[in-house]
């Protein structure tokens, strides 16, 4: 069917064009031909070799040059003439379709130049080369002149995945070439007066489909740029001996000329990577897209490490660990936009943050080398150089400064603090994923009123803005909520875990803390509510009961700004719980001190700080029961009335 080539989509025209391609297993003297082709449009003359000394020789090109002059009049015919000749040059390089058809054309043209005939005059007044056709052959000349640059980076040997133009720039010459053939079909016929097209219509096609070739092989110079800058990275990277220099090589243009510094959140002051010499850094990469929150976490480390700097834990003094973070920018349109948000974040960043708003040199060797992925991670970079944690984010972010100095196995020693709690509910089959730094709520009511009641303000507060801006990830689980007897199970298990311990001839001081972690979780079995678990991750931040966790939860209206005002959301919660535990405390138990008398306030032993205050009054007075009760109580402060009558 005879189609109008300017109604077709240039992907319908690519394919129709690409589909005629066979191979380009046809010998073609470019070189040669190229030559001669030149010497004929501007010198109007055969160059001394003649017409024979090239292939495919003259014979192709006058069966071209014949179809040219015999096609049909109409924009359709075009078409048909143009894809007959794709079709005669199927096993020719792309490059040389339309270089052999540019030489049939030339041909013609001097052809009709050169007739000598007693009727030479009649036929040169008719047949005529007129100027536009004259600009349409420039057109062609510096296509093809992309084309073979296009050819020559592709020959050099790098991948699509290194240099993803050359595939973007190879999309265009079947289009392009199929213009070029167009072009020069309506061009002979305007020529030989058999049509009267407006070439204008097929330069402007042409040129077009040109720019975007200029275009792609502009990128492809870019790429091949930025892919031997990655190459010459890549072999520092793995040379490099210091934490400044990878540093340097990581975020820096050139080490000729560095041009990247870094701001001081602390002094509030630009400084060079030379700050990072002889110490840890903890490198956070991030994009913008939450780095509120992301800043309230890093501020949380810089504090605890200014906390007694000089203090050496397991060799290392906290002091010689720094905070920087680099910000990943993918989308170059978003520079000034994200530079101006750079600067309202300054009067809170209170660690290091490199101030570059591209994107960064180094960023495939972070991609390739540090494992980035988009999401944010935190390697920790010695003074020498080397990683010695790949991503100590998760690890701080359950730990915070317990995990001081961030090596992998410092997670791994905290992890058996409560490994045996895990243990166990692995048992009872709850789904519980501990990875990816989610707040866990585990929890159990005496009915199930206590249960609805505190899975609905869990609820509420996981679709809560104040959290979703604090990029906090909040999950609830009921302790037998599909299986009863899990509840049993789950206590059974903890007092065996007890008892195994107790009986352990290994009397670490992990051991004991973990046994007393265990009497503490034992201890909310009995209460008259029920009881609530929060972990961060894997570590367990609150054992508490079931009605003073339901009221703080009811009343995150209350402390929700202090999620993003202090250390992150299981501070905040601890902070109102504690308050709310000791008001509830001291509400179940408020006797009248008898006689009027004040009662006696026994200090806990050691001059440990207690955590709640309760008071005690047993049944008239009797000091034998106070003292068993007293004897029991090691986590309470408090007031006993049957000992104030003393």
């Amino acid at each position: 069917m005879l189609v109008n080539p300017f109604e077709l989509g240039d992907s319908h025209i690519r394919d129709m064009a690409y589909h005629t391609h066979l191979n380009d297993n046809a010998t073609c003297d470019t070189h040669v031909l190229y030559t001669t082709v030149s010497t004929l449009l501007y010198k109007n003359r055969l160059p001394e070799t003649g017409s024979s000394s090239f292939q495919p020789g003259f014979h192709t090109l006058k069966l071209i040059s014949t179809q040219m002059i015999n096609a049909t009049s109409g924009v359709q015919y075009v078409h048909q003439t143009t894809m007959w000749i794709l079709e005669q040059l199927k096993n020719y390089s792309w490059d040389a379709k339309a270089l052999l058809t540019l030489a049939a054309f030339a041909f013609e043209i001097h052809r009709i130049e050169s007739l000598e005939s007693p009727w030479t005059n009649e036929v040169q007044s008719r047949w005529k080369v007129p100027p536009i056709a004259t600009n349409l052959v420039a057109w062609v000349m510096e296509a093809l002149e992309h084309i073979w640059e296009w050819l020559k980076l592709s020959s050099i040997g790098y991948n699509t995945e290194d240099v993803p133009s050359l595939s973007d720039a190879f999309n265009e010459i079947p289009l392009l070439v199929y213009w070029i053939l167009a072009s020069l079909v309506a061009s002979v016929a305007n020529i030989i007066a058999s049509s009267d097209y407006q070439l204008s219509d097929f330069i402007d096609r042409l040129s077009s489909i040109d720019n975007n070739l200029k275009e792609h092989l502009s990128l492809i110079k870019q790429e091949i740029d930025g892919f031997e800058d990655y190459l010459r990275r890549k072999e520092m990277f793995s040379q490099t001996k210091d934490g400044v220099s990878m540093l340097r090589n990581l975020c820096e243009p050139t080490p000729e000329f560095p041009r990247v510094q870094v701001y001081d959140g602390n002094t509030k002051t630009k400084k060079g990577f030379e700050v990072f010499k002889q110490k840890h850094v903890l490198l956070y990469f991030s994009e913008f897209n939450s780095i509120d929150s992301e800043i309230l976490f890093l501020n949380y480390i810089h504090v605890r490490l200014e906390e007694n700097p000089k203090e050496v834990i397991k060799g290392f003094k906290k002091e010689d660990f720094k905070i920087l973070w680099i910000p990943i920018v993918d989308n170059m349109d978003d520079s000034a936009k994200i530079k101006l948000r750079f600067e309202t974040l300054k009067s809170y960043i209170r660690c290091y943050a490199v101030e570059h708003f591209s994107k960064l040199p180094g960023i495939r060797l972070i991609r390739e080398k540090l494992n980035y992925t988009g999401k944010p991670i935190m390697p920790v970079l010695t003074p020498k150089g080397d990683i010695i944690n790949e991503d100590a984010k998760d690890l701080i972010f359950q730990w915070g400064i317990e995990a001081f100095p961030f090596r992998k196995f410092d997670g791994e020693d905290l992890s058996l603090k409560w490994k045996w709690f895990w243990d166990v509910l692995k048992k009872l089959s709850l789904g519980i994923q501990l990875e990816g730094g989610k707040y866990i709520f585990i929890y159990q009511g005496k009915n199930r009123e206590w249960n609805q009641k505190l899975a609905f303000e869990l609820d509420k507060i996981k679709a809560h803005e104040t959290i979703k801006r604090a990029d906090c990830v909040i999950e609830h689980y009921q302790l037998g909520k599909n299986d009863h007897g899990a509840i049993s199970s789950f206590w059974k298990e903890i007092e065996i875990k007890k008892e195994t311990k107790k009986a352990s001839k290994l009397h670490e001081v992990l051991d004991y803390k973990i046994q007393d972690k265990m009497e503490s979780l034992l201890r909310l079995k009995n209460d008259p509510q029920g009881w609530v678990i929060l972990s961060k991750g894997s570590n367990v931040k609150v054992l508490g009961g079931m009605k003073p966790m339901f009221e703080t939860m009811m009343n995150f209206e209350t402390w929700k700004d202090k999620v993003l005002q202090i250390e992150g959301f299981d501070i905040a919660l601890k902070e109102y719980y504690d308050a709310q535990a000791e008001d509830d405390a001291a509400e179940e138990v408020k006797p009248t001190p008898p006689n009027g008398k004040m009662p006696i306030i026994r200090e806990p032993p050691n001059g440990e700080k207690p955590q709640h205050t309760i008071f005690i009054k047993p049944p008239k007075g009797d000091k034998s029961i106070c003292d068993r009760i007293c004897s029991g109580i090691k986590d309470f402060f408090h007031h006993c009335c049957a000992c104030a009558t003393d």
